[in-house]
């Protein structure tokens, strides 16, 4: 039987990459490591989650958002905290790819601008954009982040940054990738940030698998990412951007090639 693609990312995003290599008939398994988990707008003491200090969209020059997960968990803080209306619509928006501003727009926020290849890639759109503008930015984010937008647009532009939601791991991998990895029918395993990489290698680890690492193959998004995945693998494969196409367009070529990869 022909082996499976991994994609590790949280839902919806793993299912969506699942069907959409299927459509290149690549046979692909859905395995999240994280999901997640929106902050209420009045934090949360049990996972130190801090009270969520909303700025009025008054005093805002735009939103930027680097995940569609921030988008959902900016409206469940508005909900909450009913700042400024429709205001928030008005803003401008810069998202990190086209997935983020589909969110965007469908939460009723203004159409955004796009930018590709992770938060740096939105930077040199931003710039464009606010040229001159001194209002802040607001940054929605995760509790957790690998990219620091605010140290990316610094000193020209003043970001605010606020937690609205957290990637929590979800305990174990589901049972038809464990059997998979048992036989040995993980060819590559895709993984797009570097706490993803952390959290499969402890996956085998905790599942008495790390001798499977010679038989998979790492697709990563980033240098970092790779890095995180350790050493071991059959081969790494680093995308030259992270973004969701490329990866999965290198999972393609893995998987029709596989006969090619020593």
């Amino acid at each position: 039987m022909a082996p499976f693609i991994l994609t590790v990312r949280p839902e919806p995003d793993c299912s969506l990459a699942v069907a959409a290599l299927d459509r290149r008939s690549v046979p692909a398994l859905a395995g999240p490591l994280m999901k997640s988990v929106t902050i209420p707008n009045s934090g949360d003491p049990a996972s130190n989650d801090p009270a969520i200090d909303i700025p009025h969209p008054s005093q805002l020059g735009g939103l930027v958002f680097t995940s569609r997960h921030a988008v959902s968990g900016l409206v469940a803080a508005l909900n909450s905290a009913d700042l400024g209306g429709t205001n928030w619509a008005k803003l401008p928006v810069f998202s990190v790819g086209h997935a983020t501003a589909r969110a965007a727009m469908a939460a009723g926020f203004a159409n955004p601008v796009i930018g590709q290849g992770g938060g740096a890639g939105l930077v040199p759109a931003i710039r464009r954009k606010m040229e001159g503008n001194p209002a802040p930015l607001f940054w929605p984010a995760a509790k957790d982040r690998s990219f620091d937008m605010a140290a990316a647009l610094a000193p020209d532009f003043k970001v605010i940054m606020r937690p609205v939601y957290r990637m929590q791991p979800v305990g174990r991998l589901p049972d038809a990738v464990l059997d998979a990895l048992a036989y040995g029918r993980i060819l590559a395993v895709i993984l797009m940030s570097p706490r993803s990489a952390e959290l499969f290698c402890q996956q085998l680890a905790e599942n008495g698998m790390d001798h499977c690492r010679p038989e998979i193959m790492i697709i990563a998004g980033s240098d970092s990412i790779a890095a995180a995945a350790g050493e071991g693998w059959r081969q790494i494969f680093t995308a030259k951007r992270p973004t969701r196409a490329r990866l999965l367009a290198i999972a393609s070529l893995v998987y029709h090639r596989r006969a090619n990869w020593a």
